[in-house]
């Protein structure tokens, strides 16, 4: 199994698990639709490239896999520090959990991050050498 292939399968997991997790937390407690959305929206380019990633019809799909887990890093950390800053301010008024959420936001934060830098690792254009 190569590199990509595995991670598409790991992202197709990942999808999963943060479609569950977010529709239950809405249905929970309730949020700005807007804001699921664009969870949604990051599920959908996970399933997308690692759609293309399984294929094997278009070639290399590291691209688009960097993409979807750039985008996803970058919800994560805004998320996440958006839960802190209420943490640390004590201006927390909100039914959910907020150490639990910002607890499971940070580590997602560091999954999504170590992710996006793999991929674009994958994705970096290689020059082949000159003789």
């Amino acid at each position: 199994m190569t590199l990509e292939r595995g991670l598409a399968i790991y992202t197709l997991i990942s999808a999963t698990l943060h479609f569950s997790l977010e529709t239950y937390h809405f249905v929970q407690f309730g949020s700005f639709l807007p804001m699921l959305i664009v969870d949604y929206i990051a599920i959908a380019l996970f399933v997308f490239a690692s759609y293309v990633a399984l294929s094997n019809r278009y070639g290399s799909a590291a691209g688009l896999l960097c993409g979807a887990w750039g985008f996803a890093f970058c919800l994560n950390y805004r998320a996440f520090f958006w839960r802190y800053q209420e943490l640390v301010n004590g201006s927390a008024q909100s039914a959910e959990p907020m150490e639990v959420v910002a607890s499971i936001l940070g580590v997602t934060l560091i999954i999504s991050g170590s992710v996006f830098l793999l991929t674009l690792w994958m994705a970096f254009p290689r020059r082949a050498k000159a003789d």
